[in-house]
């Protein structure tokens, strides 16, 4: 028996001082994570466009899309995104889809998206998103495009988003420049 108990230890401690340098990983891995987002403003998940490639869906309207993402707010304080810029739009636009008497409609969002600071806001189809209007090229599944995020106090940051194929969330898209002057 007594030959047993130090090779329960030795075993037992060999354990501890692995269990503490897994540890030490741990903290390396999160350390190099915090690194990355050092200097960002949004950690950024799953950031796509919606392709415009006709198969898709006869009906939609090849001169618009919208971009999607989950953003976490990694500045430190609360930010607004006040707008948007993009090399394959004319027109950039935050938008927001209502009920409008049971029916969704897609309207410019005023004052922007808040995003208070360590929460996670979500663009999703149907839902707040930008839209990109005038697009200037065709938007294929697998492209990818930059789209600048524009802060209330001046500061950006440049996101690259990939195109997807998507059919749904077939909001109506209506009079997209809200110039009715008989309003």
């Amino acid at each position: 028996m007594k030959k047993v108990i130090p090779l329960i230890s030795a075993t037992a401690l060999a354990g501890l001082v692995l269990t503490g340098c897994d540890a030490a990983a741990e903290n390396d891995v999160s350390d190099e994570t915090e690194q990355a987002a050092e200097g960002q403003i949004f950690a950024v998940e799953d950031p796509w466009v919606k392709a415009t490639e006709e198969s898709l869906d006869e009906s939609s309207d090849h001169s618009m899309t919208s971009a999607f993402a989950h953003l976490t707010n990694v500045s430190g304080k609360d930010q607004t995104i006040v707008g948007a810029a993009a090399g394959m739009a004319d027109i950039v636009e935050l938008h927001e889809v209502i009920d409008d008497g049971g029916v969704n409609v897609m309207q410019e969002k005023e004052g922007g998206f808040p995003v208070a600071a360590d929460e996670l806001y979500e663009l999703n189809p149907g839902e707040d998103h930008i839209m990109l209007m005038e697009l200037t090229e065709d938007i294929n599944p697998g492209d990818v495009f930059e789209i600048t995020l524009e802060l209330e106090n001046g500061e950006t940051q440049d996101i690259e988003f990939t195109a997807k194929e998507f059919v749904g969330a077939q909001e109506n898209y209506g009079d997209v420049d809200h110039h009715d002057d008989d309003h």
